[in-house]
This record gives C-alpha cells, structure tokens and sequence, in this order.
C-alpha cells in the first residue's frame, strides 16, 4: 500500500514536536492522521483510518508506545519509533524497526519514512 494512497499515523504527547513532524512529513507529500497522544487513541484511529504506516513517540503520557507498535506489526503495518531515551530494551523485540533519536533529524526522518512507504 502507497503512503499516498492511505495516512501515516503520528503518536506523540509534545504538541510542538507532533506538530512539527506533521507539517515536515505534508510538506514532503504525505498524508498524515492528526497527531495522537496515547495508546487509547492510537487504537481508535487505527480502528478508523487505512493506516500505511507510523511513527511512534516511544514513551507517550508516561507509558511506552509498545502495546500500538505491537498492534502494527501483527497488521503487517511499517513504523519507526522516535525516542529522547535509552532504547536498548528494545533490541529483542523490535529490532529490525528503526529508532531514530530526538531531537530529530528531518532528514533523516523523511529518508526513512520514504523506504518504508515506497514514496
């Protein structure tokens, strides 16, 4: 599924950076959900929205974004955490996504967002 075709989820509970990501991923031409700041409303857009693929804040509200990316990959849905800590217990079970770190390199970002959207 084309990134163009349906909308990038954005999990993040700092409204500056949520809005930030948002506006740099449109601007670059994809279609992004309105940001989410926890686990409930992740899931309820999931349950709403053709999502193509995600980026998750890896502790959102004082809990991990863990129980969506979990529910993202039984989907079969792409997504790269961003993260301002230590994510080394992620190495097990999440490996092979992509962590890129706060603060963060639009670059970067949009480099991976490209590879896992085809676009």
């Amino acid at each position: 599924m084309s990134c163009c075709a349906c909308e990038i989820l954005l999990v993040e509970d700092e409204f500056l950076i949520a809005l930030d990501v948002k506006v740099r991923l449109e601007e670059a031409g994809y279609r992004v959900l309105p940001p989410v700041a926890s686990v409930e409303d992740a899931m309820a857009a999931m349950d709403e929205t053709s999502v193509c693929a995600a980026i998750l804040d890896m502790n959102i509200r004082g809990s991990t974004s863990l129980p969506v990316a979990e529910r993202l990959e039984r989907e079969g849905v792409p997504f790269i955490f961003l993260s301002g800590n230590d994510t080394s217990h992620l190495q097990e079970r999440f490996s092979e996504h992509l962590v890129l770190n706060k603060p963060i390199d639009y670059g970067q970002l949009l480099t991976r967002v490209k590879e896992i959207c085809g676009f």
